[in-house]
């Protein structure tokens, strides 16, 4: 463990915090308690030691359709400080939210299963369904760079030319979107689910972004304007060149497949950041 970096728990009983720790061995207790998956920095290893425990509580179907929409997040605080520490922040889910979670496309709601530790499974369930939406679609890989792709390049052109009217604020707000198209457009190069941002660059460098790629990225977040945010896309179109895909040649007919009839549904559901 380091100050940047946090041991991973692969049972309760590694779990060193002694509130969450006795909150999991009750919840487990519970005949509707199927399984137990950590998250978020505890699963990743991304973080501080006080950092708080991300999970989600596998449960039977009728008890989570019996929760009131305010019941299903779970916090808990350790008061014993000041300021109070956030150290539980579950979630109970079922067999419902993984079958509706299984059917998106969207990025976030497959990154936590990548991710996730199972930690208590005694059915094993638990653990088939975080493979199942752990991964990565393969299939549709083609269509997730098209979408990725027109939302990176649209977004820095109308940086483009907000900044040729003179409207200073209004181009460094759409080279921002640009720069976190292309985030997402880098992790759908490498065929993974884009995580949560709050940890790009560890999860870029386990993932092995290269130098050359990571220097680039860093110069546009720096200093975001039409040259350095341009950079980015000029050196993302060549790695999907790379990967044997011609569409980056024609943008014009790649945009235009997005937005089709045939496209757009991908299109709204892929443009989620």
């Amino acid at each position: 463990m380091t100050e940047n970096s946090i041991d991973i728990a692969r049972s309760i009983e590694e779990i060193d915090d002694p509130i969450a720790r006795e909150r999991l061995e009750g919840l487990i207790k519970e005949p509707h308690v199927l399984g137990v998956m950590l998250w978020g920095s505890r699963a990743t290893g991304f973080g501080a030691p006080k950092t708080d425990w991300d999970a989600l509580v596998y449960v039977t179907d009728d008890y989570y359709s019996s929760l009131g929409v305010k019941d299903t997040i779970w916090l808990e605080f350790d008061e014993s400080v000041e300021p109070k520490r956030l150290v539980i922040d579950f979630s109970p889910i079922s067999d419902a939210w993984f079958k509706q979670q299984l059917e998106s496309p969207l990025d976030i709601d497959h990154s936590p299963y990548a991710e996730g530790v199972v930690i208590y499974d005694p059915s094993g369930k638990l653990e088939e369904w975080r493979q199942k939406l752990a991964r990565y679609p393969e299939e549709e890989h083609e269509e997730r760079l098209k979408n990725k792709f027109a939302l990176a390049v649209g977004s820095y052109g109308a940086g483009r030319i907000d900044n040729d009217r003179g409207f200073t604020h209004d181009s460094k707000l759409n080279l921002y979107r640009s720069i976190v198209a292309a985030v997402n457009l880098w992790f759908t190069i490498k065929k993974s689910w884009t995580p949560p941002l709050k940890w790009w660059t560890p999860h870029a460098k386990r993932l092995g972004i290269t130098d050359e790629t990571y220097t680039i990225f860093c110069d546009a977040i720096d200093n975001p304007s039409v040259e350095t945010v341009g950079a980015v896309l000029k050196h993302l179109r060549e790695l999907i060149l790379t990967d044997g895909y011609e569409f980056p040649n024609d943008f014009v007919t790649a945009f235009l497949e997005t937005i089709h009839v045939d496209g757009r549904p991908g299109q709204i559901r892929h443009s989620y950041m």
